[in-house]
């Protein structure tokens, strides 16, 4: 049977799932009180458009608590979805900041107070202005108000069938990092190349002080060069993220 009261309890389960988990609105910014607030607001506000002929078992405690936690695991895997897929910008700044010499250096990112390294931090920071400018976060309170049609409430949450989901989203993270960050570390190769035959042709040259501030100049260089154009790069692919949203809602 379906009781208003427990429907109620389960949309704001998987709504609180995907607030602590997906980006932005799962920042460590602002107090939890706060997310507990919009969960609450969201839920009293998404209650009259689920559908209430929903027909479950809640004859026992376990059932009950079942029922709420499959909610919980919905609402954290959409989450997820989006968190995963972004982590392209910690990859391809580890990488590019490995090749700068920048790797020894981390700084604590200001949305979640996790240390990173400083080209991932700036790249993240890009990324989320560019996530709020293109109101992906609306985007994603819509894929919240669509999963309650695709998903119903008291629908099993398909486990196995995600994980393959998960290892795509993890598969093209590592894909798109590498990309973004193949023309810093090609540059970096190049200028070690230059630097090895610099050496060979001047032995007495000190290649080790010299090869810092050479690398970090092609870096900056490179860096001035592309970035009229990451706006659009970083645009497309947080875009993308959202298809895998979509591939979650078909397995239902």
């Amino acid at each position: 049977m379906a009781i208003p009261f427990f429907d109620l309890i389960l949309i704001f389960a998987r709504i609180g799932g995907l607030i602590f988990t997906a980006p932005i609105f799962g920042s460590r910014n602002y107090p939890t009180q706060v997310k507990i607030g919009l969960i609450l607001f969201l839920s009293l506000i998404l209650f009259p458009l689920v559908n209430s002929d929903i027909i479950y078992d809640v004859s026992s405690l376990y059932q009950m608590a079942f029922l709420l936690i499959n909610e919980i695991f919905i609402g954290v895997f959409m989450g997820l979805i989006l968190t995963i897929y972004m982590g392209f910008i910690y990859f391809a700044g580890d990488l590019i900041d490995r090749d700068l010499g920048f790797a020894m250096v981390n700084v604590v990112n200001p949305l979640d107070e996790s240390q990173i390294a400083i080209t991932s931090n700036l790249f993240y920071i890009f990324s989320m202005l560019i996530f709020l400018q293109l109101d992906f976060h609306h985007e994603l309170i819509t894929a919240l108000v669509v999963s309650f049609e695709k998903i119903k409430l008291g629908a099993f949450f398909f486990a196995v069938p995600s994980f393959d989901i998960l290892l795509d989203i993890i598969e093209e993270s590592f894909v798109l990092g590498f990309q973004i960050a193949a023309p810093f570390v090609i540059t970096v190769l190049i200028a070690n190349i230059i630097l090895g035959l610099l050496a060979k042709a001047m032995p007495g040259m000190n290649v080790f002080i010299l090869g810092m501030p050479f690398k970090i100049f092609f870096g900056f260089l490179l860096f001035i060069i592309l970035m009229p154009y990451m706006y659009d790069i970083f645009a497309g692919i947080l875009g993308m993220g959202f298809q895998y949203i979509v591939r979650f809602f078909n397995l239902f």
